[in-house]
Order: structure tokens, then sequence, then C-alpha cells
């Protein structure tokens, strides 16, 4: 019987499988070490990554006392004596022990590890078929259908292959570190730019904070300067308008009092009171051309300038 073919009628149940080491991928072997992570390993398989990680084809900047756990991948640190350090789970050994007990009756694969040939039921597996790729007995070597085929001796196959996963098992624990390694890498670049970026916003908003306080101390002194120069200017041009007011109320006086003259018919007291009044509309034009003023420019506002004093171009 092949060895496939009696894995396949014998499927592993739910027990067994949580008994599986991940790295053997066969039933646990005492001493089974527990990993900080709660995950079991072989103390075998666990110091055959330890091994592989200080092989110099593997090691590289990595430090040879670290390696990760091969189900969850969390970072298992060894101390100074490797995985000798590690706690025993003496819980899964115990419970190995009792299924191993309880199932022999049941599977005896469990009992003698060893399966036997299907054609050939006296005769145990030992030999493998390089050619047709399966696990056989010597007989069928012989007088069976692999009697053409090409053979070795299934120990030195399985350790060939064994040693070939442990390589390549230790190969992607590497990889994996190395390419864990970088991606640590690329996350504190990120947080270093997105800290970079958040202190050069906030230095940003700063800046603009003490320009829109100058700015608006600023806008509230011209404000203040041009209310000032508004009220100047206006109560200026309200004491005009009092004093053009005035004028004209006089020069109405005297209009009626002239046009009064007018209707004088006797000539001699017209000549007396035009007489009296003939200074009149001398001191009128005076008196208007003191209240008119000189230059145009008195109304105006003055251009706003800057802290240096010059002014707007």
């Amino acid at each position: 019987m092949e060895y496939n073919s009696y894995r396949r009628d014998h499927p592993i149940d739910s027990l067994e499988r949580q008994l599986i080491c991940p790295i053997c991928l066969e039933m646990f072997t005492k001493p089974v070490v527990i990993l900080p992570c709660q995950h079991n390993l072989c103390r075998k398989c666990a110091n055959d990554i330890f091994q592989v990680m200080n092989n110099p084809l593997f090691t590289d900047h990595l430090s040879s006392s670290r390696f990760r756990c091969p189900s969850c991948r969390h970072e298992v640190v060894l101390d100074r004596h490797g995985v000798y350090g590690l706690q025993r789970n003496l819980l899964v050994e115990n419970i190995i022990d009792i299924y191993k007990q309880e199932s022999a009756s049941s599977r005896p694969l469990l009992k003698t590890g060893h399966p036997s040939c299907e054609e050939h039921e006296e005769e145990k597996i030992n030999i493998y078929c390089m050619t047709c790729g399966v696990p056989t007995c010597s007989l069928c070597k012989v007088f069976g259908e692999h009697k053409e085929c090409e053979v070795a001796p299934l120990s030195d196959i399985y350790m060939k292959q064994k040693s070939a996963l442990t390589d390549g098992i230790g190969a992607l624990v590497t990889t994996n570190d190395r390419i864990q390694a970088f991606i640590d890498n690329l996350q504190g670049t990120c947080r270093n730019i997105e800290d970079n970026s958040k202190a050069q916003k906030q230095a940003l908003c700063e800046k603009f904070d003490r320009i829109y306080a100058i700015l608006e101390e600023r806008r509230k002194i011209m404000l203040q300067r041009i209310t000032y120069e508004q009220e100047e200017k206006t109560q200026h041009l309200k004491s005009l308008t009092r004093s053009y007011s005035e004028h004209i109320e006089s020069s109405s006086k005297l209009v009626d009092a002239a046009l009064q003259s007018m209707e004088e018919l006797q000539m001699a007291v017209f000549v007396q009171v035009m007489w009296q009044e003939a200074e009149w509309p001398s001191s009128s034009h005076s008196t208007l051309g003191l209240l008119l003023p000189r230059r145009a420019s008195t109304l105006c506002f003055p251009e706003p300038r800057d802290e240096q004093g010059r002014g707007k171009s």
C-alpha cells in the first residue's frame, strides 16, 4: 500500500491537527516548547530554525537571537540559552501521550509510525521510487510494479527532503524578516512624513496668524486715522457752511436795504443813504474772499502710507 493512499483513507481529525508542528508537519515530538505568542513547536524544529538563522548564507543584518513564529509571524527573542531557554509545554506533551494511547488500537500507524505496503502486508515501506515519486517496499522493487524503476532508501529521501524543507523554511523566514524590516522602515518613513507635514502646517498657520494680527492692527489704526480726518474736515466744512450761510443772510439784508433805497424819491436823501452805505459791497466781497478756501487739497483725505512713510504707488 502506498503512503499517500493510506493517508487519504485515514484523514486527520480535528484533535490531531492541533497537535501538528507547523515546521515538520508531523505530530509534535517531545520536548515541545511554547513561544511567547502561545504557539508550540518541537524543540528540535525550533532549534533547526535557530541554526538556520545563524547560517552565514541567511544571516544578514538581523540578530541571530531572533526569529519569527511560523504561525503568526510574532518576533521571538531568545536569551543566551537559545531555544533551550524556551519553556516546555507539558500540557501538550501529556495530551500527545494520552492521544497516542487512546488511538493505538484503532490507528496502528500512530503506534508503529511506519505504514505497511498494500501489496505486501508483511513488508514495511522502506524505499522510495524516484521514477514514480511514491514510497514503496523492497518486494515491489524486486517483484512488483516498481521493478523497472529507480529507487532510493526511504531514510535518505526523508533526510534529503526534510533538510531541503528546513533550508526552505529558513530562507522564507529570513526573507520574511527582511521584508518585515523593510515594511517597518516604510511605515516609519510614512510616520516621519506625516509628522513633518503636520509640523509645517502648524508653523505655516502660526506665521499667517501673526501676519493677520499685524494687518488687523494696521487696519484698525488706518480706520481710526481716516475717521479722525473725516471728523476734522467735516467740522471744518460745517464751519465754512455756517460762515457762508451768515454771509448770504448779511448779503440778503444788504440787497433788501439797497432795494429800499432805490425807492427813495428825494435825491438828497438817496445820495445821503448811498454815501453811508458806500462801503457795503466792498466789505461784503472782502469777507467772502476770506471765507473761501485757498487750496482745494485741504478738503481731501491724505493718502495711506506704510510703516516707512511711503505713499501707495
